[in-house]
């Protein structure tokens, strides 16, 4: 289930925050839930565009590291005579990740989750810039969309590295042996 959602992982998250979107909406429409006054919205707006700057500045950084990290790591290279699997052996895991097609998308997945969440904060913004007091029921529901997409998006960043510190805690476990 997770590798269908890390094939199209902004679809889902664009699929989950307007589903949940909709929801309140709905919930709004049948009074079942009030949104906050006028003063209130235009607060979380800021406050959701700025977590949006915040989490992007966070995941920025860890894409910065694994670009560093790969600019500093030696190719893998097979001398003539020994097979693929010595030459592996020879390697750490974590160079091997940085010479494989698992850092390309390691890499794909930090850089779209840094797009979202700029985008999420831009919009958030302009959306505050742009419309009045007497719409700022739209800005509830952007409030509602931008935190669920900042949520799933620092989930899945969250997910990503976690594999990757998995690669590094087994290599460690490996030389104990």
């Amino acid at each position: 289930m997770i590798d269908k959602y890390f094939t199209y992982p902004i679809s889902v998250d664009i699929f989950l925050a307007l589903t949940l979107t909709i929801t309140c909406y709905l919930l709004v429409c049948y009074a079942l839930i009030t949104p906050p006054s006028t003063d209130t919205i235009m607060s979380m707006t800021s406050d959701v565009a700025n977590v949006a700057f915040t989490s992007a500045g966070f995941v920025l950084t860890f894409l910065t590291l694994f670009v560093s990290f790969k600019v500093s790591s030696k190719p893998v290279k097979k001398k003539r005579k020994e097979t693929l699997e010595k030459t592996y052996k020879k390697e750490t895991l974590f160079n091997l990740f940085l010479n494989s097609d698992l850092y390309t998308h390691t890499i794909r997945h930090l850089k779209n989750a840094v797009k979202e969440l700029i985008i999420i904060a831009l919009i958030g913004y302009a959306l505050k810039i742009t419309i009045g007091g007497s719409y700022s029921e739209y800005l509830f529901y952007y409030c509602v969309f931008g935190v669920i997409i900042i949520s799933v998006t620092l989930w899945r960043s969250l997910l990503v590295l976690t594999s990757v510190l998995g690669i590094d805690k087994q290599e460690n476990d490996q030389s104990d042996d």
